[in-house]
């Protein structure tokens, strides 16, 4: 059984809310956001967990300041957040996976570019909206020079947003060229977003697997029943890299201590921490480039037994 479990804590950093679409997510205004991500960094750093940030190229320019900040403070600021809806209605009216391979080449370096300029170095890390992706991603990611990224969302299917990991990796590995669900060589670290597979759920008419988001609707209890689920099914996996990885974003209100979606995140955090106590196992949080060298030092950089 693994005695150990690295957590690695992300959030996905969304432009400003399009008031014109109906559900559109992100924060109303850039303060919003920012009191959102300090309150988010601020609490993962009290239990020991540094954070991984996938910027909108959008909130790299109107965060760079407050981005640097934090990555002093030991956070990773090199992720890549993308909907290409959101980045460009014109040209890219699409989720990620519903973009051809040339688009996606195109927005993904339109993006860097627009990354590098606010923060002065490229992304190394890539996440699309929703967890969208189709088989040319992972290749086109590689060629670009993304080191690795949290492309996959295992056992999603969401046709409408192109998302769809069915029977997909669910620990991290190094993707196939030409087919986003099995394992191959590109020198790419995918790390996939966890969840618990014990009960399959569904909301807003879409089946879907729980993950460690706090912005779920459950009691204490619930939340901890999950992490629990979590913890138990990636020891039970027994991957040579036992990463735990979870999400949210920065329209949260992660400042405001009353907030409910503030305080399940202190549940899963305290839950992460007495479970694996329980135990017997070892938790270390790591950001994403932690990741990626543990990733490149280990077998899991070519399992050959997954190849065959």
């Amino acid at each position: 059984m693994t005695d150990i479990i690295y957590v690695a804590v992300t959030m996905d950093c969304e432009p400003l809310r399009d008031q014109g679409i109906r559900n559109a997510s992100g924060p109303v205004t850039w303060r919003e956001s920012e009191l959102s991500i300090r309150g988010y960094d601020r609490i993962a750093r009290e239990y020991g967990f540094p954070v991984t940030y996938f910027q909108h190229p959008e909130v790299a320019l109107a965060h760079a300041d407050l981005m640097r900040e934090l990555e002093r403070g030991g956070a990773c600021i090199d992720g890549l957040h993308l909907h290409p809806w959101k980045f460009d209605r014109e040209r890219y009216n699409a989720h990620f996976g519903g973009l051809s391979a040339s688009d996606q080449c195109a927005i993904l370096s339109e993006g860097s570019a627009l990354f590098r300029h606010a923060m002065g170095k490229r992304p190394k890390y890539f996440r699309p909206g929703t967890f969208s992706a189709n088989d040319d991603t992972f290749r086109i990611l590689s060629e670009l020079g993304f080191v690795g990224g949290s492309v996959s969302a295992p056992e999603r299917n969401f046709v409408s947003l192109n998302a769809i990991w069915n029977g997909a990796p669910r620990d991290p590995h190094r993707p196939d060229a030409n087919f986003r669900q099995r394992i191959g060589a590109l020198p790419f670290a995918n790390v996939p977003l966890t969840s618990d597979f014990s009960s399959l759920g569904e909301l807003n008419g879409r089946a879907y697997f729980r993950d460690l988001r706090p912005d779920y609707d459950d009691t204490p209890e619930g939340f901890r029943r999950v992490v629990a689920n979590v913890i138990s099914q990636v020891r039970e996996r027994k991957p040579l890299l036992p990463v735990v990885n979870m999400v949210t974003h920065n329209d949260n209100p992660y400042s405001d201590p009353d907030n409910q979606v503030t305080r399940n995140y202190r549940t899963i955090l305290e839950a992460i921490h007495a479970i694996c106590e329980a135990a017997g196992v070892v938790v270390k949080g790591v950001q994403f480039d932690d990741i990626c060298t543990q990733f490149f030092a280990t077998g899991v950089a070519r399992p050959e037994a997954e190849l065959a």
